[in-house]
């Protein structure tokens, strides 16, 4: 099963240039909290769909398995395979979510 890359939102901050002092504030998270979640690596789905639009990236996009590989496999033309691929990782994503939605409540 995928698993939540954490340093992923670390990049796509950087990238976007918003500093994680300031993607905590327009989470409505502290600083200190946000980096706490980031450290212990557990966070609510709540807050990661809100990090999701602040950052404007997809959940799919902070997953180990969202690499470059995938893209790869678009590029080559092997989308009849790619889409199998990707819906069968769309259900991992989803079926996570919502073990750790249950866990958190």
């Amino acid at each position: 099963m995928s698993k939540l890359d954490y340093n992923k939102i670390k990049n796509f901050a950087a990238a976007k240039r918003i500093p994680i002092k300031e993607l905590a504030k327009r989470c409505d998270l502290s600083e200190q909290g946000f980096h706490y979640m980031l450290k212990k690596q557990t966070m609510r789905v709540d807050t990661l769909e809100k990090i999701c639009e602040t950052l404007g990236v997809s959940m799919y996009e902070l997953f180990e398995d969202s690499d470059e590989s995938i893209l790869s496999t678009v590029a080559s033309g092997q989308q009849g395979s790619h889409q199998k691929e990707m819906l069968d990782r769309l259900d991992k994503i989803i079926e996570l979510l919502k073990v750790e939605k249950y866990h958190f409540q």
